[in-house]
């Protein structure tokens, strides 16, 4: 076996790996996702599956945030983190990639929930990312089946099981025009507890005139 095998055998790719098939009527299926207006009939999944039944929180929010923002995300991951939550999060640039290191480098599990299949990880740049949340003990899961090519509206349905498996979502910042309000709109009509911080984007200020609670740290 050469060099290159070798690490590859000791070192898989989501790419690689094991994918489990978890039917609606699954007891590995999710509780909360069971409950919303149109659930995933399957999901797919790669890494610990068990976490479909712990409590998790959603921190979402914009691909190009402040400073504040980040600074916002990172303390938010703690905090959620070091009460032992499950973070999840769609594994994509800016705060949802902040939240995940965050999360990982503070003990906790994540659940990264993407808009392509579990094995063609998107956006390509987070396959590292993605790879530390299984090595960690967390979980990559989709509603789409290996070979699926995502479609743009893929990305907006994406965001109902984000907030499905979630009994909170926490808004970091973010725009009205941003698919982070997507979520925020899913978790309304699923009843979830939604949460904003004190950040100065339009749609951080929506939520709160709507008078949502407010995270200040």
């Amino acid at each position: 076996m050469t060099q290159k095998k070798l690490i590859e055998y000791t070192n898989p790719s989501t790419s690689r790996r094991k994918i489990t098939r978890i039917p609606i009527d699954s007891p590995d299926y999710p509780p909360l996702l069971k409950q919303i207006k149109d659930p995933p009939k399957i999901i797919y999944a790669i890494g610990n599956v068990r976490l479909l039944n712990k409590p998790a929180v959603a921190i979402v929010g914009t691909r190009q945030p402040s400073e504040r923002g980040e600074y916002y995300a990172e303390k938010v991951a703690e905090f959620y983190a070091k009460q032992g939550f499950v973070i999840v999060s769609g594994l994509a640039l800016g705060i949802d990639s902040i939240v995940i290191k965050t999360a990982l480098k503070t003990g906790a599990h994540v659940i990264g929930v993407l808009p392509s299949p579990v094995n063609d990880i998107v956006p390509k740049s987070n396959e590292k990312l993605a790879e530390k949340i299984i090595r960690s003990g967390g979980l990559l899961i989709s509603e789409l089946p290996e070979g699926t090519k995502p479609k743009k509206y893929h990305f907006v349905r994406r965001n109902r099981i984000i907030s499905g498996i979630s009994f909170a979502v926490v808004v970091i910042e973010s725009e009205l025009k941003d698919g982070t309000m997507h979520t925020v709109k899913f978790a309304k009509q699923q009843r979830r507890i939604i949460l904003v911080t004190n950040l100065p984007a339009s749609g951080n200020a929506k939520l709160k005139n709507e008078g949502f609670p407010i995270l200040d740290f």
